[in-house]
């Protein structure tokens, strides 16, 4: 797991044009706490360790064109999986 300073927490909010509200948002936490992180006073607790990684993951993916696992989307069809 990786070890988020607060340089990067930022950079990572920076890279994607996101502000700290909305940043906070997709972790669950407050605009504030992000604030908090990136200005070090406050250190990310393992759980948000995780969400950063994942949510660094997914937006990264998103960045690279939205590009879905097509493979997964032909299983959801042949089990027959509905989606309203």
């Amino acid at each position: 797991m990786k070890n988020w300073t607060p340089k990067e927490i930022k950079n990572l909010r920076r890279k994607h044009n996101l502000s700290q509200p909305a940043f906070g948002n997709l972790l669950g936490v407050t605009g504030n706490y992000i604030y908090l992180l990136e200005k070090g006073v406050k250190e990310p607790s393992k759980t948000l360790r995780l969400l950063l990684g994942c949510v660094e993951r997914q937006l990264s993916e998103i960045r690279r064109g939205g590009k879905e696992n097509e493979k997964g989307k032909e299983s959801d069809k042949k089990h027959g999986k509905r989606h309203l």
